[in-house]
């Protein structure tokens, strides 16, 4: 398979540095850094994953350059003045590095996923669960009702959207996807609805919101309970009337969208808590939908990872052996089917030989962050899978050093959470960083097999 291209431009040593880590993480990527001044030449020779920038300030609103592809700015500063300055260049989105990379991460995954398509063919359903979501994203497809869809991180929701999606009269429409925890909140309003000219400082012209560009499509609000609050009451009005009102606009526009809204948090802690509204939450679960953990359905574990090996090998590999198949059935997957396809993708990276089976020592699972193979030869078969597929030049981190520095870190995590009796607040303000952060790190862990206090 090729590699996805992100271009980076403007970013001072410090910040590409951040922005390499994150790539690292991110299987068939290349980085490739520029002037901002050079971006519309390059993405007129250059199909362009992703474009970051770093500093907003280098690009006026209206002059993103075309092709358009997905911008985002990212930054070492997370004051609000950075935040208003990436909305006046008109970028979809903005992460203020390190302790927004996991939100990066996941945009830039998501961006992915939608280029290769590689999770979007139909639903692999082997199991007596999954047969019948199968049947009742076919029953509900056709209709134009609001669908929650809920489960584990890395259970594969996005994946059942873009089949409601596809399954739709509304097919032919676009398919828009916006995760709603990715974005700072001052950014998040207009991103959603859409701004007027003027609406703030730099605003020089009118830009439309999602509901916008899906309009007559269909629309992803991918982890909706990380919403604030206050914006779920438009968010109401907007599911309700479906009309919406850009930031700073007049004019009510008509939107005629099909919205899919997911999460991964426990929905009654959330309505507990306040987190989520609960007219919200009736008007999202018109038709509800719980995908069950991989654990819960091993009758699907082979046909996935099947699945995913042809897929991402272009078919160059066909099957796993017994031994390959009794080991991923034995595994208890803590990261679901993201896990899975990421277990493939090093299956694949690392294949030798000429055999078109994959064998039980060609599977590297993530039950371990630190492997021993990988630990006796850091510099080696994994460094060229991870440090060379983000980067085409020598100055990403030692991937042993990297899952050193991730595995002590996230001992450091789980000690505090457990010494704050699991209270997920009061740990976040102990180590100095906000609930969402710490939400990502902890779905991370789990996804790694870590045992995360309840």
């Amino acid at each position: 398979m090729s590699r996805a291209t992100i271009l980076l431009a403007d970013a001072e040593p410090a910040l590409r540095e951040a922005v390499v880590r994150v790539l690292a993480k991110i299987p068939r990527v290349r980085l490739q850094t520029c002037s901002t001044a050079a971006l519309p030449k390059i993405l007129e020779g250059t199909r362009a994953a992703a474009v970051l920038l770093g500093d907003a300030g280098a690009m006026t609103a209206g002059s993103l350059p075309e092709p358009r592809a997905p911008f985002a700015v990212v930054s070492l500063d997370a004051s609000h003045e950075h935040e208003l300055a990436a909305m006046r260049a008109g970028v979809d989105a903005h992460f203020a590095l390190p302790e927004m990379a996991e939100p990066l991460a996941q945009w830039l995954r998501s961006l992915l996923v939608a280029e290769r398509q590689f999770e979007a063919p139909a639903l692999v359903a082997r199991s007596a669960a999954m047969q019948g979501i199968d049947r009742f994203v076919s029953r509900i497809a056709p209709s134009s009702a609001t669908v929650f869809v809920t489960g584990e991180s890395g259970v594969g929701k996005e994946v059942l959207a873009r089949q409601l999606h596809a399954r739709s009269p509304r097919k032919q429409g676009p398919f828009e996807a916006i995760n709603c925890a990715a974005l700072p909140e001052a950014m998040l309003e207009a991103v959603l609805f859409g701004h007027a000219k003027g609406a703030f400082t730099g605003a020089v012209e009118a830009r439309p919101g999602k509901f916008q560009r899906a309009h007559k499509g269909t629309l992803l609000l991918d982890e909706v309970t990380e919403i604030p609050v206050h914006l779920q009451a438009k968010l109401l009005r907007a599911l309700q009337e479906r009309e919406v009102e850009p930031l700073g606009g007049r004019q009510v526009l008509r939107v005629d969208v099909r919205v899919i809204a997911t999460s991964n948090r426990d929905l009654r802690a959330a309505l507990a808590e306040g987190q989520l509204r609960e007219d919200l939450y009736y008007r999202l679960n018109v038709f509800p939908v719980c995908i069950p953990p991989l654990r819960d359905r091993p009758e699907d574990i082979v046909p996935l990872a099947q699945a995913l090996l042809r897929r991402l090998s272009g078919g160059r590999l066909q099957d796993l052996d017994a031994g390959a198949q009794r080991r991923l059935q034995a595994h208890d997957w803590p990261g679901n089917v993201r896990e899975l396809a990421n277990v493939m993708e090093r299956a694949v990276t690392l294949h030798e030989g000429e055999s078109p089976q994959v064998t039980a020592e060609g599977l590297w699972l993530d039950a371990d962050m630190l492997s021993p193979w990988v630990g006796a030869d850091a510099t080696g078969t994994e460094a060229r899978a991870a440090g060379k597929d983000a980067d085409d030049t020598d100055e990403n981190p030692t991937p042993m050093l990297e899952q050193t520095l991730q595995t002590q870190e996230g001992r450091v995590i789980l000690n505090v959470l457990r010494e704050s009796g699991g209270r997920r607040k009061e740990a976040a303000d102990r180590l100095g960083i906000s609930p969402r952060t710490l939400r990502y790190k902890l779905a991370r862990l789990r996804e790694h097999g870590f045992a995360v206090p309840a």
